[in-house]
C-alpha cells in the first residue's frame, strides 16, 4: 500500500513555480542591452549621415563657384534685445544694402511666393 501511495504522490505533483524570480508585470519589462545597441546604432548613423551630407554641399557649393554658378551666400536672421545697439544681424544689411529685420525675412531663406504660396 506504502507503493501505491508513493506512486500516486509523485504522479500528482506539478512543477512549483521559484520563490526567487516574481513574475514581471508588463511596464516593469525594458528592452536591455539590444535596444540600447540599436537606439544607439540609429544614433550613429544619424551623425555620420548628418556629416555625409555637410561634406557634399560643400562640394557641390566648391563645384558650382569653380564653374562659374552664382550660388548665394547664407542669410541669417539674428534678434537683439530691447537697448542693445551693438548692430547684430537683426540691423545689418543684407547683400542689396538694405537692412533685414526679422519680419521682412521669409522662413524659406528668401525665395520669392510662388503661385499658391502664402507667407505664414
Amino acid at each position: 500500500m506504502s507503493a501505491a501511495l508513493l506512486a500516486g504522490l509523485l504522479a500528482d505533483v506539478g512543477p512549483s513555480p521559484s520563490p526567487t524570480t516574481p513574475p514581471l508585470e508588463s511596464w516593469e519589462v525594458t528592452p536591455g542591452l539590444t535596444g540600447f545597441l540599436a537606439t544607439f546604432a540609429v544614433a550613429v548613423a544619424a551623425v555620420l549621415l548628418f556629416f555625409s551630407l555637410s561634406r557634399h554641399m560643400r562640394k557641390a557649393n566648391a563645384y558650382a563657384r569653380a564653374h562659374g554658378i552664382e550660388v548665394p551666400e547664407r542669410r541669417s536672421i539674428g534678434f537683439r534685445a530691447a537697448g542693445d545697439d551693438r548692430g547684430t544681424s537683426a540691423s545689418s544689411p543684407d547683400a542689396a544694402g538694405t537692412p533685414v529685420s526679422p519680419s521682412d525675412a521669409s522662413p524659406d531663406g528668401g525665395a520669392p511666393d510662388g503661385p499658391g504660396r502664402h507667407p505664414a
